[in-house]
């Protein structure tokens, strides 16, 4: 009887549960059998789609933030999100859990050397001592970590949002808002659909996993004095599983929205730290550069058509983003009770930028300033060393650098679990047959450590270049369903 309550339960979708497992092993098997030929396999196949598909990935996002800020002034923007069975947050702590859920430790890993990948990349032609390389390599990253991001995590959120309103017990999937009807054709559509979603799902995950767990490892084996070996990152790794299968267990408010709220307070005392202690007019000044010269170009920067730099870079978030929006755009629904659409939309939108600035001006200028007084040579440094080191390194030249790296991981780690908490919640909400049913908590579990599975395994084999071209590939389906929502918002938007 108690493993009939825990594995078969009449509220779970079982072909929603047995997908992301399947995936998950089909997709580290590949993998596996031969990491350089799949590598390079899977990059062959990226590269063709960024050439070909560059100006739909780039006219198609400034298309979503253009119509979602139309729609804030449109009647639908006033109604009021209202969810069976979900607490209302305050601003506050819906913020840090939207911020959170949408970055994770990504963020770390990015801010301090962004630029400097940028410099290496030779954008357009210039090398790293050409005249405005410097100003263009901090513009680029608000840019690609900015608006239009944020508003292709939020675009899913609002399609959600008018399927629920109409139908309180929708599945929040594609399918469950787009195909209706019991016929065989129409339940074969809905399960492509649902795939599509889940597999963005996983490939984000192990994205996440891939690009922030290294930053965690690096600061860990540095404190405690430690090698950085496997077995060192699986206990590491099993530690932060604790903390978010917990959190997930938890659920929302007692669990996700604690450790959001605590993540953001150290997130701001550490940049101000850095800040105070660090080359502070210098970032102030840098920051309001790279801003204006960011503003004043945003048209020519989203349209960079047949451009090498443009398909590696803006193509390439711009399919990160839309591959990790149907998490993010589904768990910004679900803490979104009481809130209009309007305010859901501007608020990811420009709380989502404006916070993920802060990173890059604060973390970028920091390792920026290093470079340019010849104390640190960060773009040849991030050829060989990860970013996580080179965080370490800029951190250990202030007063106090070393309580700075202990706050630097610790964030880190709350970052992570807070990320995976929240996909968790959200693949085990999706494999709800009904929206307004909270999941099980046993479900949540069973999520938490799915997520966790698929990415150890192909990281030990230095395997995530792979999972990052998935996650984009992954992408090119969605093209069609961004698509899709927008004409089902906008027949929802004329009606009211």
């Amino acid at each position: 009887m108690v493993k009939k309550s825990v594995f078969i339960n009449k509220d779970w979708n079982l072909s929603l549960i047995s997908i992301p497992i399947l995936l998950s092993f089909l997709i580290s098997l590949y993998v596996l059998i031969d990491v350089d030929q799949s590598t390079e396999t899977l990059k062959s196949l990226y590269s063709i789609a960024s050439l070909r598909l560059e100006n739909i990935y780039e006219l198609g996002a400034f298309v979503v933030i253009v119509f979602l800020l139309i729609l804030c002034l449109l009647p639908l923007g006033s109604k009021k999100i209202t969810l069976i069975n979900r607490p209302v947050f305050n601003n506050l702590s819906w913020s840090a859990m939207m911020f959170v859920a949408g970055m994770g430790a990504s963020i770390l890993w990015a801010s301090p050397v962004e630029w400097a990948q940028t410099i290496n990349s030779k954008p357009f032609g210039l090398e790293a001592d050409a005249d405005g390389i410097i100003l263009l390599s901090q513009a680029y990253p608000l840019f690609h970590w900015g608006f239009v991001g944020w508003a292709l995590y939020a675009l899913p959120g609002v399609a959600f949002t008018i399927a629920i309103l109409k139908n309180p017990d929708v599945q929040l999937t594609f399918g469950g808002i787009f195909v209706q009807g019991k016929s065989t054709i129409s339940l074969i559509i809905k399960n492509i659909f649902d795939i599509v979603f889940i597999l963005a799902i996983l490939a984000g995950a192990g994205v996440g996993m891939g690009v922030s767990f290294p930053v965690i490892a690096e600061m860990t084996s540095y404190l405690l004095g430690i090698e950085n070996s496997f077995y060192f990152q699986i206990i590491i790794l099993l530690f932060c599983l604790s903390i978010f299968g917990t959190s997930v267990y938890k659920g929302l408010e007692g669990g996700i929205k604690r450790l959001s709220n605590l993540n953001v307070f150290l997130v701001i005392l550490m940049l101000l730290i850095i800040l105070i202690m660090g080359p502070t007019t210098y970032i102030l000044s840098n920051s309001v550069e790279s801003t204006y010269y960011m503003f004043k170009n945003y048209i020519n920067m989203s349209f960079l058509s047949e451009s090498s730099f443009a398909q590696s870079w803006t193509v390439f978030y711009w399919a990160w983003w839309m591959a990790l929006a149907p998490f993010v755009g589904t768990f910004i629904l679900q803490i979104s009770n009481g809130k209009s659409i309007r305010q859901m939309i501007l608020g990811t939108i420009f709380i989502g930028s404006i916070a993920t600035f802060i990173h890059f001006y604060v973390l970028g200028g920091l390792t920026l300033n290093l470079y340019e007084r010849g104390l640190m040579d960060v773009p040849e440094m991030v050829k060989s060393i990860p970013s996580g080191r080179i965080a370490l390194e800029a951190l250990l030249t202030l007063p106090l650098g070393y309580y700075l790296i202990i706050l630097y991981a610790f964030i880190a780690t709350i970052f992570l679990c807070t990320t995976y908490d929240s996909c968790s919640y959200v693949l085990a909400s999706t494999a709800m047959k009904q929206a307004s049913q909270k999941p099980n908590k046993s479900l949540r579990i069973i999520f938490a450590v799915l997520l966790v599975v698929q990415p150890i395994i192909i990281m030990s084999l230095e395997g995530i270049d792979s999972i990052k071209y998935i996650l984009v590939l992954s992408s090119i389906p969605l093209i069609l369903i961004y698509a899709l929502m927008i004409f089902y918002i906008s027949k929802n938007a004329l009606k009211n």
